[in-house]
């Protein structure tokens, strides 16, 4: 039975890129699997994935200040 991936995470050192041609972002991670092993990829979002990610990251960025007693 093949592996099975657990999450994502950010590629360290790795940088966001826009095709402004192709219309997407694409963001390097890292998929880990229940095995231990993991593998290099990219998180690829079309523009309204794109804004969707933001308003949802923006969200969990407030809730984080938030927690730490700060006021957004």
């Amino acid at each position: 039975m093949p592996a099975k991936a657990t999450h994502a995470t950010l590629l360290a050192g790795g940088d966001a890129v826009y095709d402004r041609r192709a219309r997407q972002g694409s963001v390097p991670v890292e998929f880990h699997f229940d095995d231990g092993s993991t593998l290099d990829g990219a998180l690829i979002l079309t523009t309204a994935e794109l804004e969707r990610l933001y308003a949802q990251t923006s969200r969990l960025l407030d809730a984080h200040e938030r927690a730490l007693g700060g006021t957004p």
